[in-house]
């Protein structure tokens, strides 16, 4: 016969949800965003609201940000639609992605060009051409394709991939 074993809490314990890894992790982005030119926040295009780290928008705060909506081919192409449409009324530019395929890699270069567009003229003015930009990947869901799409833009198998 099993027992039940029932633990009594003081009404002043503190239970604290919040694990230790993402506390530092949160730490670290706040130290390094002063040296990030755009955020670059991978979301599963399935659901991308559930899939947003509530914290991130705190750390990265006027920082320019583009999404990537990524698994595009598995999610509905009218409700993806509607998520660009959302994130395009708050400001957000976004690209539809596929990570394991390739599709949209291209297009994520040409947004943070964009993006950065104010940036670069000012650097010409300056007589300075700048090739390369300091952006930082984000995403709190896990299996949402960072690695995938990393190792596609990178050109090569520098993450591994859970499958």
């Amino acid at each position: 016969m099993k027992r039940k074993v029932v633990r009594k809490m003081s009404n002043s314990t503190n239970i604290n949800w919040y694990p230790g890894h993402m506390a530092k992790t949160k730490r670290e982005i706040a130290e390094t965003i002063k040296l990030i030119d755009v955020v670059v926040e991978i979301l599963d295009a399935r659901i991308p609201i559930s899939s947003q780290n509530p914290d991130i928008q705190s750390v990265i705060k006027n920082k320019k940000k583009i999404i990537l909506l990524n698994k595009c081919d598995l999610a509905d192409e009218n409700e993806t639609k509607k998520w660009q449409t959302y994130f395009k009324n708050q400001g957000i530019n976004s690209v539809l992605i596929n990570g394991n395929n390739g599709k949209g890699t291209e297009q994520v270069i040409k947004k943070i060009e964009e993006v950065m567009e104010e940036e670069i003229k000012r650097e010409a003015q300056k007589g300075r051409i700048r090739k390369n930009y300091k952006s930082f990947s984000s995403s709190e869901f896990q299996m949402c394709g960072k690695s995938s799409f990393i190792n596609r833009i990178a050109k090569k198998n520098s993450l591994k991939v859970r499958k």
